[in-house]
Parts: structure tokens; sequence; C-alpha cells
């Protein structure tokens, strides 16, 4: 009977160990991937379905009123067509859950502005949370974090923007019925990725991620900036 000796053991769990190093990190990359996704796809078609059900009671949503501020619009439109368990105010959401953009910068924008005060966060019964604000005439902007107030809420890791609007629905941010000033024009992957400050690269705001995600079938490619 032969063992195996100090020298061969310590060789071979010095193997396992790089080996573990080298895979364990993109398991885990893999896995954040894989939830952040499903539970992206899952809170859009809350949201959608909702818009929906409440297309019934209220008419086409072409005949929706869009000078609605964000809590306004929520009640009048979306809150009976939604399970939610919390209702969360801007100032308290910017005091638990402050964002960051895709670059690492400090969020600015108004979507989740601690000033707010018209906007409507609303936790889903999975912990996704809701955002709806008026920030132009155009509609309404729609926020989604995947995780709620839990960490890292940054734009394009965790929160994704949307614009609703009554002539193109639902649209990711960028896209369809988004004003110019935040618009991407004709869809390109190659310019949403590299060209504009609101690109979805680690050196932009991370803004069109969604439109990125979408436009790649609801797949969170291997070139995305996670």
């Amino acid at each position: 009977m032969y063992g195996f000796t100090l020298a061969e053991v310590l060789v071979t769990l010095g193997i396992i160990g790089v080996v573990a190093a080298l895979t364990i990190p993109a398991v885990i990359t893999n896995y954040q991937k894989h939830e952040t996704l499903s539970r992206l796809k899952k809170a859009y078609s809350i949201v959608q379905q909702a818009i929906k059900l409440s297309e019934v009671e209220n008419e086409s949503v072409a005949n929706w009123d869009n000078n609605l501020n964000g809590h306004a619009f929520f009640e009048k439109y979306i809150k009976k067509y939604v399970q939610y368990t919390q209702e969360i105010t801007p100032a308290e959401l910017w005091s638990m859950a402050p964002r960051k953009l895709l670059n690492g910068s400090n969020y600015g924008g108004t979507t989740y502005a601690s000033g707010s005060s018209s906007a409507s966060n609303f936790i889903l019964s999975d912990g996704s949370m809701i955002t709806l604000n008026f920030v132009t005439t155009d509609g309404i902007w729609v926020g989604i974090d995947t995780n709620g107030i839990k960490k890292p809420n940054q734009i394009g890791k965790d929160t994704f923007l949307f614009l609703f609007s009554p002539k193109h629905g639902l649209q990711p941010l960028g896209g369809d019925g988004t004003p110019d000033a935040w618009s991407y024009g004709t869809y390109s992957r190659e310019s949403i990725m590299g060209s504009g400050s609101n690109r979805c690269s680690k050196t932009g705001t991370g803004y069109w991620c969604s439109a990125l995600i979408m436009n790649d079938q609801w797949e969170i490619a291997k070139d995305y900036p996670w």
C-alpha cells in the first residue's frame, strides 16, 4: 500500500486552490447576472401587465394623462393592478439607498433624486422596486431596481431605466419616445456601448443598459460591462 507524501498532498491542494480561485469568481458572476436578468424581466412584465389591466378600466394608454407626476400616475393608473408590500418616499430611499452611475460616480439624475417629492417608489413581493417619476412631458420615467434597497444600487448593475409614454408604451430609456437629451437615436449596439455620456459602459452613466439587454434578446452578453 502506498500513500501520498505530504509534498504530494500540498501540491494537490495548491492546484485545487488555484483552480477554485480561477473558477469561483466566474461562477458567482454568472449567478449574479442570471439572478439580475430574471428579476428584471419579471418586474418589467409586472409593469407591462399592470398597464394592460389598467387600460380595461382607463381606456387605451393613448388617452392617458401625460402631465401627471410619478405619484399621481401611480395612484391613478397603476396602484390597483400591482401587488406591492411597501411604499418608500424619495427622501427615505435616498437616505437608505443612494444611487451610483455605472461609471461609479454619484447619481445626479432626477428619477431617484431625493428632492423629487412627486416620485413613487414601491417594493414588490420579491423585493424588487419600481420607481415612477415625471421628468418631462414626454412621459413617466420608470426605474427598476432588481433587489430593492440592497446594494449596489447602481445603474446598469441592479438598477435599470425605462420610459413610459402614451404613444410608445414602456420602452428602454434611450429608445422610442425618449427626449433628445437622453436618446441614442437609431439603435446601434456599438453606439450605445461606445458613444455618448449615457452609454452602457464602465465609463458611461449606464442609462442605456436596459436597451442593450432588451435588444440582446433579454440577455446579459459576455461583453456587457458587468
